[in-house]
């Protein structure tokens, strides 16, 4: 009977351990499910705040190339008008050279 009840003993014991091992790999389940959840907000945050920071860098380096592109534009603009200045200028000796050119004195 000693014997039986040894074995009662193991096999409740395997019981109990078995019951145990279920128990904490559903907690273990759990766990990991409830880490791919948070993982998966935590990724589609960072996409977003990538999203976004990307936006930020497109619309300042927009507004920098723009900028820079105006003031070449200012920078060329007065130039021309410089150079046209100057050609106004000498406008009377062009003329002068071509009458003398085709007219000799």
């Amino acid at each position: 009977m000693a014997e039986r009840s040894l074995l009662q003993s193991i096999r409740e014991k395997e019981l109990e351990t078995n019951i145990n091992l279920d128990a904490a790999r559903r907690e273990a389940a759990e766990v990991v499910e409830a880490a791919t959840r948070d993982a998966a907000g935590i990724l589609e945050t960072a996409e977003k705040e990538a999203a976004r920071a990307t936006e930020e860098y497109i619309h300042r380096e927009m507004e920098r190339v723009t900028r820079e592109v105006e003031e070449a534009r200012a920078r060329e603009m007065e130039r021309v008008q410089q150079i046209a200045e100057a050609g106004r200028g000498r406008v009377n000796e062009a003329i002068e050279r071509i009458t003398k050119a085709v007219i000799p004195d």
